[in-house]
């Protein structure tokens, strides 16, 4: 049903006037995440290069545009629903977010929060320079020149403007959000047609990706649904689309639906939040199906293995609830779906969905946490050693689990 008589902070409010925001002089309200009591810490990254300002545009269901993930990167550029794109790409404030790159100061990133900056993954300018890791021509030239400017619109765009979702997971919302119409449908989908225009419209060989979503899911949302299955493939020969679901949705009949863009398809990032049936369908992931989301994580395994582009993700938000369900999470991964890419981790943030009592007893990253020693000999096992698990911002947690064995 439509939430079209509801008012969109009652049911996931982090909206431009959701408590927290404070104001910037050059970028207006932004909204710095929760990091009190966290073990990562600022990092020295001079010398260091992130591509996400020189590739990455998201926009979110307000039309707010930014150039990394809003809790890593909380400086929106521009919306999309006034301006053009190609006018922001290069206006002052994505200058001044590419500026720190160059400066080593990374005074606009979350350091404790980016799961780059806390996995020491980033890749150095030197490394840029040489192309001696994958770069697109436009980060090269930029980084050679100490360019601010990009000379390309962005080649990865995250379509995170429509939060609709099958599943109703208390870290992400209230209730269920599902819009198929009314008001708060018709936003999303002006959004949703602006970003089709610029990058989905015409025919075109350029190399280029898209991300959906971060927001909700791709095939409960009408509108990423019929976007997705409207996309002919080979009109886009070197385009990547990237699916980030919970997978309950995505079966062999949606599947079929999809065809068109099988061979486009790249990364697919399945959230699990549970190593246990219970904990997700009771816990974590209210609404989910266990039984269902194993069988077709079986099936996609498969086809991955048919589509050489395909590359499976299964992914972990570390909580209260489930964080000693990780090493069994991992071994579930590794024993059933032959053909994983990477096992991921990543620490809960806030959305403003919890009261900020509840929000801080579900942190158990906190070192004030009364379980956050529990949580440190969980990080002790052996198996978050396998080549295969990704532990971005709990990496600083397993090095101390690591230190006390």
């Amino acid at each position: 049903m439509a939430r079209k008589n509801k008012p969109h902070n009652k049911v996931r409010p982090y909206g431009p006037n959701a408590d927290g925001h404070q104001e910037d002089q050059d970028f207006g309200r932004v909204w710095i995440k929760d990091s009190e009591g966290t073990l990562a810490q600022q990092k020295d990254l001079r010398g260091r290069y992130c591509d996400k300002p020189f590739v990455w545009l998201e926009v979110d269901m307000f039309g707010r545009m930014w150039m990394c993930c809003p809790s890593w990167l909380p400086y929106s550029i521009g919306n999309i629903l006034y301006e053009d794109i190609d006018q922001v790409w290069n206006n002052e404030k994505s200058q001044k977010l590419r500026e720190q790159v160059f400066n080593g100061k990374w005074n606009y990133c979350s350091h404790v929060q980016c799961p780059r900056i806390q996995g020491d993954t980033l890749p150095t300018l030197d490394q840029i320079e040489q192309e001696s890791v994958f770069a697109y021509p436009q980060e090269i030239e930029a980084v050679k020149n100490r360019s601010t400017i990009v000379n390309d619109l962005p080649k990865h765009i995250n379509f995170s403007n429509d939060e609709s979702c099958n599943l109703e997971c208390p870290s992400c919302r209230i209730g269920k959000i599902l819009f198929t119409e009314g008001d708060d449908y018709d936003r999303r989908k002006r959004i949703n047609d602006r970003l089709v225009a610029n990058f989905l419209t015409e025919p075109t060989d350029r190399q280029f990706q898209i991300n959906v979503t971060g927001s909700g899911d791709p095939f409960a949302s009408k509108i990423y649904r019929d976007m997705l299955t409207n996309i002919d493939g080979s009109d886009f020969p070197n385009l990547q689309i990237n699916l980030q679901t919970n997978g309950v949705m995505f079966t062999p009949k949606m599947w079929n639906k999809i065809e068109r863009i099988h061979d486009n398809l790249g990364i697919v990032q399945i959230s699990f939040d549970a190593g246990y049936k219970n904990t997700y369908e009771n816990t974590t992931r209210i609404g989910g199906k266990w039984d269902m989301l194993l069988s077709n994580c079986d099936f996609l395994n498969e086809r991955s293995k048919e589509h050489k582009r395909m590359k499976i993700s299964y992914d972990f938000v570390v909580q209260a609830d489930n964080y000693h369900e990780m090493p069994r999470f991992v071994n579930l991964i590794r024993s059933r779906y032959d053909n994983a890419d990477a096992v991921r981790f990543n620490l809960v943030v806030d959305w403003g969905t919890w009261d900020k009592e509840t929000y801080t007893q579900k942190c158990i990253w906190k070192t004030s946490h009364p379980e956050h020693e529990k949580f440190i000999d969980v990080l002790r096992d052996p198996v978050l050693d396998h080549p295969l698990v990704a532990l971005g911002n709990v990496k600083p947690y397993r090095i101390k689990a690591i230190e006390r064995r």
